[in-house]
């Protein structure tokens, strides 16, 4: 049996998901599809899955203002609180789901979760007083609902498939976290590598994975456990198939932050919260450069996971 998925957004003057990724074959065992495979092999069939969703990703709208450097610290923000309701969403269900067959393999909670340095970060940018406002569920934008959503939806119908969101954002942020901290450090901290501040983490946190020794070796080990999941044909086809549409999702909250910023509708990150950086007025314009970095991630992750 072959089911084909197709995936299509629209594309505006401001605003760019995939116009069309294509068509792209997902194609089930002739065999009894119930039977747990021997050697899924489910890592590489998810990179080969998604090349085309990377290919979009990579030509949408924001990635390309990303790599241009044109983004200010409110659109940051912005990123990093959609990716808060995320990856708190994500847990919380990967916590739940634990003991599914499948999902155990790649459950690494020590190692990988981002809710609390992400929360940190929010708190460096935003402040205490306003973190509880800007975390709040009632403050969920649409593109970050149909996400959370969706993922919530996806394990009614298999808890299995939380597999392909952990793969989608954890390898990612793993394959370009440290290289992407670096980045930001020199451009929007003006921190030089000589300095005593170099080696903080402050606004930075989410990059950094204080629980993985080597990242690497790590990465490998991830794949391993993939790739020993215990899935049947109908399940790996479901799980690629979520991964497709995980991607989707990322890109479309990306569009989303910049037509909010269009409409001038961003929440606004204070200037008077000398902690952000040395400077503020240097903050604004350093920022544009160094979140550039960020969309290479996409780059990086294609050719590095």
């Amino acid at each position: 049996m072959s089911e084909t998925i197709v995936i299509q957004t629209t594309t505006t003057e401001t605003t760019t998901t995939v116009e069309e990724i294509g068509s792209i074959p997902v194609t089930s065992s002739p065999f009894d599809e119930d039977a747990i495979l021997e050697n899924p092999q489910l890592a590489s069939a998810m990179r080969e899955g998604t090349k085309a969703i990377h290919k979009a990703a990579e030509e949408s709208v924001f990635t390309k203002k990303f790599l241009k450097g044109d983004i200010t610290l409110d659109e940051y923000g912005r990123y990093i609180n959609s990716l808060y309701y995320v990856y708190s969403s994500m847990e919380s269900l990967l916590e739940k789901y634990k003991n599914d067959p499948a999902v155990e393999n790649i459950y690494f909670p020590e190692e990988l979760n981002r809710k609390e340095v992400l929360l940190k970060d929010l708190t460096h940018y935003y402040g205490k007083e306003r973190l509880a406002k800007i975390i709040a569920p009632s403050a969920m934008t649409p593109a970050i609902k149909t996400y959370v959503d969706a993922m919530e939806e996806a394990c009614k119908v298999n808890p299995a498939l939380l597999v392909a969101y952990s793969y989608t954002r954890y390898l990612g942020d793993l394959s370009g976290g440290q290289i992407l901290a670096k980045r930001l450090k020199k451009s929007v901290l003006k921190v030089d590598e000589k300095d005593s501040e170099w080696d903080s983490t402050k606004g930075l946190e989410f990059y950094y994975f204080d629980h993985i020794g080597n990242q690497n070796e790590f990465k490998a080990l991830y794949r391993e456990r993939l790739d020993g999941a215990k899935v049947s044909q109908k399940t790996k086809d479901l799980i690629i198939e979520e991964a497709l549409k995980c991607f989707a999702f990322n890109i479309e909250v990306f569009d989303e932050i910049h037509e909010l910023s269009q409409a001038n509708k961003l929440i606004s990150i204070s200037q008077k919260n000398d902690s952000v950086g040395p400077r503020p007025y240097a903050l604004w314009g350093a920022l544009a450069t160094g979140v550039a970095a960020i969309a290479t991630g996409v780059f990086i992750y294609n050719k590095q996971r």
